[in-house]
């Protein structure tokens, strides 16, 4: 028998979390103004992947047990090393997304990749670089770019472990066919544990495609999966009207 080896990731301290939220809040009304024209496309489409120690974190901030949060708001990637990966509740929404009031009820403690996003992540030569995703709308504003482009040194200055970048890269572009997604769930436990092979079955047929724009540095994603980002139904690459604030 062979036995997998399953990297066991350190636990970001609660004040390094507790600092970063209060540096930065991950939106202003500008973003806003955006956001709600955009209809709320990452909450729909993007899995909210959660740092090393952010659940403890979370659960502390509402109140309840890590055990409770767990259940109420977490699902599990089983990479195939064994390693396992804490994400939100895969689903057509971001279970913190109140969908009679659509604002998002973790706003001020939400997970930092949700909050920092359209800024992702590359790997090239064991370096991490951040950059801005043009998937999204925020992107094509000005001051939308330089506020998130703030978060940028705050990001690298965050004791994450490369190899947990390594496995969040290799499904981040993953968006799913929801009702097989649902039709899975039979049969799991309320936590459940998906591996990445089953991700890829749930991938949707129809694709589209998106840039990503880099700065000075060769945009090099890691080619652990064949990757397909859906079609979500809206214009992403529409233009958005440039206005003084």
């Amino acid at each position: 028998m062979i036995e997998v080896f399953r990297l066991i990731f350190p636990e970001i301290p609660m004040d390094i979390y507790e600092n970063f939220h209060r540096t930065f809040s991950g939106g202003n009304q500008n973003t806003f103004n955006v956001c709600s024209k955009c209809g709320g496309a990452c909450e729909h489409n993007k899995i909210g992947t959660l740092l090393p120690g952010e659940k403890e974190y979370m659960a502390k901030k509402m109140g309840i047990s890590v055990s409770e949060f767990k259940l109420k708001y977490l699902d599990i990637l089983k990479m195939d090393d064994g390693t396992l990966i804490h994400v939100l509740k895969l689903g057509e929404l971001c279970p913190f997304l109140n969908e009679e009031t659509e604002v998002c009820e973790c706003r001020d403690f939400k997970p930092i990749i949700c909050k920092i996003y359209p800024v992702v992540f590359t790997i090239e030569s064991d370096k991490v670089s951040f950059i801005i995703d043009k998937w999204c709308q925020l992107s094509r504003k000005k001051v939308c770019r330089n506020y998130f482009e703030s978060a940028i040194p705050l990001l690298s200055h965050l004791p994450i472990p490369i190899e947990w970048f390594r496995h969040v890269i290799s499904y981040d572009d993953l968006n799913f066919d929801y009702d097989q997604l649902r039709e899975s769930r039979k049969g799991k436990n309320q936590y459940a544990v998906f591996t990445m092979r089953e991700l890829l079955n749930f991938q949707k047929d129809e694709v589209t495609s998106y840039e990503i724009e880099t700065y000075g540095v060769k945009t090099n994603k890691l080619g652990m999966y064949d990757i397909k980002a859906a079609s979500s139904g809206i214009d992403l690459c529409q233009e958005i009207e440039e206005t003084t604030f």
